[in-house]
């Protein structure tokens, strides 16, 4: 019911009860009996829209569009009562319909199966309801659904065939990682009460799995061995992947991007990327630690993924200071 009061309260402040008398008489005094003909229940519907996804976590880096699913909304008017979501309130059916001092344009069409609240005047564009039961309502229904069907199996698959592209990256980076990295650091206070630890050396080995050891040379910082990491994932910037500059616009058709990806080879993906990094939670007695491990200078030949050097970025607690530095392969 979220836009059944934004046209309430938008049509109220920019004044339209003014503006659209002229236009709202005419549509009323068409039709005879109003105050029975819009008596009834009525649903608004909202379709659905295919979106880029909007935060990086270990669920969005494995797709490249989102679905979100249409929605509906309904009202409904008795003879001196109308019902909004699970809220009842008094009304009044004239040239407007009035509840308690909102007021704002309707018109009844299409046989008065179509309600449609008319803020032209306004920012807002207007709210389309159908008779719940008519054939325009029945209609309406069918073809929402046959869209969102549609969308969903287009990007199902499309983010099926990109899963399966971005499951070599992260498993390629993993491999890669395998081993002991070395190198200096130095703290970063990220807030107004961080604390600035001295520079030091820090290590950290990948086992190939789930588990990692972490070492630094300063006694207020967190050592650990064989911790399970969680909440991993490899992120990237698509747009290279896509053969495209970070500003371009990433297409929000299935089939277009389909087209780009579905033959991509592991080498052309990783010569397409600027940005990579292995982020992950470790779960510590002190509390979690949170990492970000970038490779530079990636090279990829005959099916394997190498690099010497990265950056190692550890967010410390809850403390607002992060340590960061150069690591270099040891063994």
């Amino acid at each position: 019911m979220k836009n059944f009061f934004i046209i309430i309260f938008a049509v109220f402040t920019v004044g339209i009860l003014s503006s659209c008398k002229n236009s709202s008489k005419d549509s009323v005094d068409t039709i005879p009996n109003a105050q029975q003909a819009i008596q009834g229940e009525w649903i608004s519907y909202t379709e659905s829209k295919i979106t880029l996804p909007k935060t990086s976590s270990a669920a969005d880096v494995h797709k490249l569009l989102d679905l979100t699913t249409s929605t509906s909304e309904k009202i409904k008017f008795d003879k001196n009562k109308v019902t909004l979501s699970t809220n009842e309130y008094d009304y009044k059916l004239g040239r407007q319909i009035i509840i308690g001092s909102y007021s704002y344009d309707y018109k009844l069409e299409q046989g008065q199966d179509i309600l449609k609240f008319d803020t032209t005047s306004s920012d807002i564009s207007g709210s389309l309801y159908y008779r719940v039961g008519s054939k325009l309502e029945k209609e309406k229904t069918k073809e929402i659904k046959n869209k969102e069907e549609k969308e969903k199996k287009s990007v199902t698959h499309l983010n099926d065939v990109w899963n399966s592209k971005t499951d070599i990256i992260e498993k390629s980076l993993k491999e890669a990682m395998i081993g002991t990295w070395s190198g200096h650091f130095k703290s970063v206070a990220t807030t107004g009460q961080g604390v600035a630890w001295a520079p030091g050396m820090q290590t950290l080995t990948f086992d190939g799995g789930t588990n990692l050891s972490f070492h630094a040379s300063s006694d207020s910082l967190t050592n650990f061995d064989q911790k399970v990491i969680h909440n991993a994932y490899a992120s990237y910037q698509p747009n290279g992947i896509l053969g495209l500059e970070p500003s371009d616009h990433i297409s929000e058709d299935p089939k277009k991007l389909l087209n780009i990806i579905k033959d991509l080879t592991a080498e052309q993906m990783f010569k397409r990327i600027k940005y990579i990094a292995f982020s992950y939670d470790v779960t510590t007695d002190t509390g979690t630690i949170s990492q970000s491990f970038s490779p530079s200078e990636l090279s990829y030949k005959n099916g394997k993924l190498s690099f010497d050097t990265a950056l190692l970025i550890t967010q410390c607690g809850d403390e607002g200071v992060q340590i960061s530095g150069a690591v270099s392969k040891t063994e």
